[in-house]
């Protein structure tokens, strides 16, 4: 079996040299509560997968590609492996918010330490 690799829209990103948090994201009706009693009282709509994304080592190059595949909250079809499903999977995702880490910016040597962004899900599971 050929070996998986994350890519954005087809791309190879640089892969994650921490762990990647998997965080379950769940929206619910208005009229979800907490009684006095603490008793909780729900009705969920839908979960999306989300995924805490940092890695480091990035060119100017690499940088860019990276920031223009993810920027500006546009979907994008992330591949991915998927804990919820048990295989790699390719589907919809976007970035809202993320941050980097600015070591060296010069005219030889640019070099960013890092990016961090959390890659939502667009589709429920």
């Amino acid at each position: 079996m050929a070996q998986e690799y994350y890519t954005i829209n087809n791309i190879k990103i640089k892969q994650p040299l921490e762990l990647m948090q998997l965080h379950f994201v769940t929206t619910y009706t208005e009229d979800t509560i907490r009684t006095q009693e603490g008793l909780l009282h729900s009705t969920p709509l839908f979960t999306v997968e989300s995924y805490s994304y940092s890695a480091n080592g990035f060119t100017a190059k690499e940088m860019a590609q990276f920031l223009q595949l993810v920027g500006k909250g546009r979907n994008f079809d992330f591949h991915y492996f998927s804990p919820y499903y048990g295989v790699w999977r390719t589907d919809k995702f976007f970035v809202g918010q993320g941050s980097l880490q600015i070591r060296r910016v010069n005219e030889k040597a640019e070099h960013f330490d890092g990016v961090s962004c959390n890659i939502i899900g667009v589709n429920p599971i």
